[in-house]
């Protein structure tokens, strides 16, 4: 094969002359019988097919049985016109028995010659001439034709003829080169002889043969034509849901049948429509299951990871005062303070390392009953400017010796639960004197909302915090100082408290940095929505 053939030349200019040409070679030769074994092709080629066989079988039985067939057609027809003739030569009507004559001739192409009962011709068609009285035995002469007629009489089986039936005789001219068909039959006392040349019938077998051929060959052309459309028409609605077979299997489910077909293919298409779309909808429903599984998974990692880390804290946190504890009972108890004041400092000590670990506890209780739906809901007024001067008083001891500023401003009354305001008020307010630089200011704000409600601003000058960690100060454990020192304080649970507190209360809660600091607000309704079934446990 010559390496121009279209089976290599894409491969060779593709591949470059490397080694997997071979591969490229087969993967090609699949994907061409691939094609061959498409529906279409086996449409079309099974039409196809049936035209050949239909043009194959025409012509096999012209080939082996046209001839008899012609034959006997040929011997029913001298058979008829033989009738014809007797019945007009019985009627006695000379005139109109040559007139049946000469349109038999002219008509069929047949030849006639009638001999008397003594062998005499007393008509013939190739020598005939016009004769007021044919009953008056009046010859012509023509000697080939009179030896052709004479061959064929003796020829013909006599008892057939006194039967009154006729006989068919092949008679061969060699002067002439020519064979004859010849019907011998009985007119009355007479005969009758009919010849057509075999060359004649030969001559029309083989008009017929090639005409057959011809219009077989158009006939062909026209049902593969056919079946080429056909093919065409029929596969592509098939072809189409292919495409959107695949285009499934690619979990593209955008490609639709849209052939508008209403039989058995149109229904499939609709069917694979409805399969397309349901399809769809189950991997929809499916990835989005999958995504909450997947977050859900991330949550509770993030979850474990944190309460890890709340373990570590926590154990940092109560190991240090438990240490402390110890040692200052144990410097006690063996008499190490000796003066009064050593012996307040050591116990002074002791009571706030435990004073700090009952505040750890309290705070991860109160998380734990918020969490849980286990903290009730008084509803009553609450003036949160007042919430708010409380909250400063109650921390005025951790801003001793800080030179902290600290202002509040506004006053607004709503229906809603005052333990919940003051403990989201007094976490703001330690939150922010924790983290405010000593000499910074703290600015404590309220004001109504378009809603009706309130909003709590508490702002801390100081650092603030990266803009991706913001959403994270609300989550249980999380500090954005890991390493931070005992002195900054705090469990880091707080805010978790304030979120859940606000939650409780049907509130919102948010940070933000502003210019100068940071800034914590509770946004809250005007009147908490107390559930009947919730009591105080």
């Amino acid at each position: 094969m010559a390496a121009g053939h279209p089976l290599f030349c894409p491969y060779i200019e593709e591949s470059g002359g490397k080694n997997d040409m071979p591969e490229r070679f087969l993967n090609g030769l699949s994907l061409r019988f691939a094609r061959m074994r498409s529906v279409k092709v086996k449409f079309f080629a099974a039409i196809a097919a049936v035209a050949v066989v239909f043009i194959l079988v025409i012509t096999s039985l012209n080939l082996f049985f046209y001839e008899s067939y012609y034959m006997a057609q040929r011997q029913n027809s001298l058979t008829e016109i033989y009738e014809e003739v007797r019945t007009s030569y019985h009627a006695g009507d000379s005139k109109a028995f040559l007139d049946v004559l000469f349109r038999i001739e002219n008509s069929d192409s047949v030849r006639l010659s009638i001999i008397d009962e003594t062998g005499q011709m007393i008509y013939d068609s190739d020598t005939a001439q016009e004769s007021q009285n044919i009953f008056g035995h009046n010859v012509f002469a023509n000697w080939r034709m009179e030896q052709l007629v004479k061959s064929a009489l003796s020829a013909a089986d006599p008892q057939k003829l006194n039967a009154g039936e006729v006989d068919f005789v092949a008679v061969q001219m060699r002067d002439l080169r020519e064979n004859f068909l010849c019907l011998v039959g009985k007119l009355g006392d007479d005969y009758l002889v009919e010849r057509v040349p075999f060359t004649y019938m030969k001559q029309n077998s083989m008009f017929n043969m090639t005409f057959l051929v011809i219009t077989g060959m158009v006939t062909l052309l026209i049902c593969l034509a056919l079946s080429a459309f056909l093919a065409s028409h029929f596969t592509k609605p098939l072809i189409e849901m292919g495409e959107v077979a695949k285009a499934m299997t690619r979990l593209d489910f955008s490609k639709k049948y849209e052939g508008g077909r209403t039989d058995e293919i149109g229904q499939l298409g609709e069917s694979l429509n409805l399969l397309s779309d349901h399809l769809e909808e189950s991997i929809r429903e499916l990835r989005t299951s999958n995504q909450k599984l997947a977050e859900e998974i991330k949550k509770k990692e993030q979850v474990d990871e944190m309460r890890r880390e709340f373990i570590i804290n926590v154990s940092h946190e109560l190991k240090t005062p438990i240490a402390l504890i110890q040692g200052y009972a144990e410097g006690l108890t063996a008499g190490v303070a000796e003066s009064p004041e050593d012996r307040d400092f050591y116990c002074t000590t002791i009571a706030e390392e435990a004073d700090r670990m009952n505040t750890m506890v309290s705070q991860l209780l109160s998380l734990s009953r918020l969490e849980l739906g286990r903290e009730s809901v008084q509803s009553e007024p609450v003036d949160l400017g007042e919430c708010m001067r409380r909250a400063v008083d109650k921390t005025a001891v951790l801003r001793t010796g800080r030179d902290l500023t600290v202002t509040c401003t506004g006053s607004v009354t709503i229906e809603s639960d005052a333990h919940q305001i003051d403990q989201i008020i007094m976490n703001y307010m330690t939150n922010a004197i924790r983290y405010t630089p000593d000499g910074g200011r703290i600015a404590l704000s309220v004001q109504r909302t378009a809603q009706g409600g309130a909003k709590v601003i508490v702002f801390n000058e100081g650092e603030g915090v990266a803009e991706e960690e913001l959403p994270r100060l609300w989550d249980k454990f999380y500090r954005t100082d890991k390493a931070r020192s005992r002195a900054s304080g705090g469990t880091g649970v707080g805010l978790s408290i304030v979120r859940a507190s606000a939650a409780l209360l049907g509130g919102t809660t948010g940070a933000e940095n502003v210019p100068g600091g940071i800034q914590f607000w509770v946004e809250l309704p005007a009147c908490v929505h107390v559930p009947a079934n919730l009591s105080e446990t």
